[in-house]
């Protein structure tokens, strides 16, 4: 910090200069002139965060001078002295934006409280200035276009709307340009944006998500190759690949679990700490490209069911699927559809694995076994359709995958798996349409008199909030909070119709403590405070 001592009494700046010990009150260097425009010389060379100034100097006065500050140097904080107390100079004062006003002979402790005031508020600008910069540099990238091949290909791959075998598959591997080759292996990470700690516009917080996004691709594939990839139901994963070392010299090999946490731990605090963000990371494990969608869902499964633990890294952990033996004998799949109709969808892709795991090893299994392996599975799909009451229209590509041609066992492995999941979380998503968001906006209208949030309405569902959020916002096209505040806003309005209680009152009726926040969120739903909607109400009437 730099401090500017201005006065044309010379004894008045000496006695400034040599009142208290500066550098232990944070100014590092502590500059003086007498007159005015020798003020103006010193900041036009130096960068001047602090300048006590005397109002009454015979060439120009203070208030004058302060002035040409603000318009020449805008960070530069003002206390002013001056031997009056007249009312008019400290009305100028306030006018010019000036921190401070003392009188003469100034009180030395009275006089550090007002610098130290001063240094905060030099370094809340400063803050806020690194905050713009960085801010205004993601608003800047967000605004850029790019090529989206790369991300459509994994949003493609991860909603099954690409064939994941044979020959389907590794011409769009290829036309995606991504770099992997059909054997490579992929670990997905998903990134829960549980909550933002200060308010956001819908627009800035579509900005921030994009930082967040491109941060948390900085922090994971600093090392190890990889993607930041924003699934179709707008979910961020980041996608580690297990390659070789790269020409650019990044690791080579697969990243461990404590790499992982430690990354995880260092860029949830870095979204803390710069995006204003609570984030939970659930890391999963190296899965082939036909096994990825799968393991993703498993991680939003674990998102899900999530209700207590935020801000950490969580490692996936597979279910208890009761596999089965391998030397079981014929090929029966009345397992496979039980796993399917009681919703346990990683222990029928389990099933899949261990059959073909099995069948591989048969050396009696021949193609017209894999045909009628192949139509036993398609009836199954069917059934389960059928039972549930699914329109299969609703299953992205269920044409092409039900018209597929199936050559071999790994193939089959590949497309049972696929198909089989995206029946099934078909399924889930019908569930959750017509309970999980029916349940929420029932409890939000029957307690709509409650100090109720997000984190309640979730826990009363027993979903994670952020999870919940994304899907309220998915299935109506509103955010799960502004739909409460819209709730609260018409029994606010039915209120204020129907009985003469003070609108301080119906605040507290339906939940808002601070009038102020309540009379603002009335005004945005309805264009006017509550007080004015009574009076023309009641002009009405």
């Amino acid at each position: 910090m730099r401090l500017l001592i201005v006065d044309d009494e010379q004894f008045a700046v000496e006695g400034l200069l040599y009142c208290c010990n500066w550098n232990e009150a944070g100014i590092e260097e502590v500059v003086t002139a007498n007159r005015a425009d020798r003020a103006r010389e010193i900041i036009n060379e130096k960068k001047i965060d602090l300048l006590i100034c005397d109002i009454e100097m015979p060439d120009e006065d203070g208030l004058s001078l302060v002035g040409w500050v603000k318009e020449h140097s805008p960070w530069t904080e003002t206390i002013f002295l001056t031997c009056h107390s007249e009312f008019s100079y400290a009305k100028r004062a306030v006018n010019l934006g000036s921190f401070d006003y003392l009188l003469k002979p100034v009180d030395t402790d009275e006089l550090l409280s007002a610098v130290s005031g001063m240094i905060a508020a030099v370094r809340e600008k400063e803050e806020y200035e690194s905050y713009n910069k960085m801010y205004h540099k993601y608003l800047n990238l967000w605004q850029q276009e790019k090529p989206k091949r790369v991300e459509r290909f994994w949003q493609d791959l991860l909603s099954r709307s690409i064939l994941s075998f044979g020959d389907f598959f590794e011409r769009e591997l290829a036309g995606a340009g991504v770099g992997l080759e059909p054997a490579d292996l992929v670990l997905p990470i998903l990134i829960s944006i549980e909550n933002w700690n200060k308010p956001l516009s819908p627009r800035d917080q579509e900005i921030m998500e994009y930082a967040v996004k491109k941060a948390a691709a900085e922090f994971f594939t600093e090392e190890y190759q990889g993607e930041a990839v924003t699934d179709k139901n707008g979910v961020l994963f980041i996608l580690l690949y297990a390659k070789g070392r790269e020409a650019g010299g990044r690791q080579a090999g697969k990243p461990g679990i404590q790499q992982l946490t430690a990354a995880g731990q260092h860029f949830i605090k870095a979204c803390h700490d710069m995006f204003y963000s609570i984030v939970t990371c659930y890391v999963g494990s190296f899965k082939s490209l036909q096994e990825l969608p799968g393991m993703c869902e498993s991680l939003k499964t674990m998102e899900r069911d999530n209700i207590s633990r935020t801000q950490s890294v969580l490692i996936y952990i597979p279910q208890d699927q009761g596999p089965l033996s391998p030397e079981s004998e014929g090929i029966e799949l009345d397992d496979l559809i039980a796993y399917m109709l009681t919703g346990k969808r990683e222990s029928a892709v389990q099933f899949i694995h261990n059959l073909t795991d099995k069948l591989q090893a048969d050396p009696c299994f021949q193609g017209r076994h894999l045909d009628a392996l192949h139509q036993d599975t398609l009836q199954i799909i069917y059934h389960f359709l059928q039972v549930r009451g699914i329109n299969a229209g609703s299953i992205a590509k269920f044409t092409d995958w039900t018209t597929a041609r199936i050559r071999g066992l790994l193939q089959y492995r590949h497309w049972a798996e696929g198909m089989v999941s995206a029946v099934m979380e078909a399924e889930f998503e019908r569930q959750e349409k017509g309970g999980v968001i029916e349940r929420s906006i029932r409890y939000i209208q029957h307690n709509v008199e409650e100090e109720i949030s997000r984190d309640i309405v979730a826990d009363y569902v027993g979903l994670n909030p952020a999870y919940l959020s994304r899907l309220f916002k998915k299935e109506t096209g509103q955010s799960l909070i502004d739909f409460l505040i819209s709730v609260k806003m018409n029994r606010t309005r039915e209120l204020l119709d129907t009985t003469d209680l003070p609108v301080s009152a119906i605040a507290q009726q339906v939940g808002y403590s601070n009038f102020s926040h309540f009379t603002k969120m009335f005004r945005k739903q309805f264009d006017v405070n509550p007080q004015e909607y009574r009076k023309v109400t009641k002009r009405i009437d």
